[in-house]
């Protein structure tokens, strides 16, 4: 009868545990990369690429700030302070970005950043039309490509796995519960 007692105890644990079950996947993202190239008035030329999770952003959405998961950009010549300059993320503050994944479709698909390395900034303007600080340009953003990147893989655990851990967080939760008894 003790035994019984001890399994209704621990049955809301087991059912959790084998809840899991149902839930345990490979998990993987649906990661997207656009390049797009940059020229400038003043001879400035370029290249950049920033990521996103278009199972987040879905495609014909405007990406938001927010939902860009990398930012790469690397502008040279002209007014470039330094003659070059690369600005990341951690560069910017804002973006207007539209529209996933091809940024060329819609009525006004634009790619603009607003960005400072501390050197040079960017503040974007809509149409593509940005402005190098350092020296004034004004900066195209032609859109380029969209890639998957490859997904980041998750460690998971099988399906036997999961059976073998469910059975064993079940077993050490009926063996505690029957030392408490004690």
């Amino acid at each position: 009868m003790s035994f019984m007692r001890d399994v209704s105890k621990a049955l809301p644990v087991c059912i959790l545990a084998a809840g899991s079950l149902l839930f345990a996947a490979t998990a993987s993202a649906a990661i997207q990369q656009h390049t797009f190239s940059i020229s400038g008035d003043n001879g400035e030329t370029g290249s950049g690429s920033f990521t996103w999770d278009d199972s987040v952003v879905p495609n014909g959405n405007v990406l938001p700030f927010p939902q860009v998961l990398t930012i790469s950009i690397n502008i040279s010549g002209g007014n470039t302070v330094g003659g070059s300059t690369t600005f990341t993320r951690a560069d910017c503050t804002d973006a207007a970005l539209a529209f996933t994944p091809d940024f060329t479709s819609g009525i006004d698909p634009d790619i603009n950043f607003w960005c400072d390395n501390g050197t040079n900034s960017l503040n974007g303007v809509w149409f593509y039309s940005n402005i190098l600080n350092g020296g004034v340009s004004n900066l195209t953003f032609a859109p380029g490509a969209t890639v998957p990147v490859a997904p980041t893989s998750v460690p998971t655990l099988s399906e036997w796995g999961m059976i073998l851990l469910s059975s064993l967080l079940a077993l050490g939760t009926i063996l505690t519960l029957r030392r408490k008894r004690q």
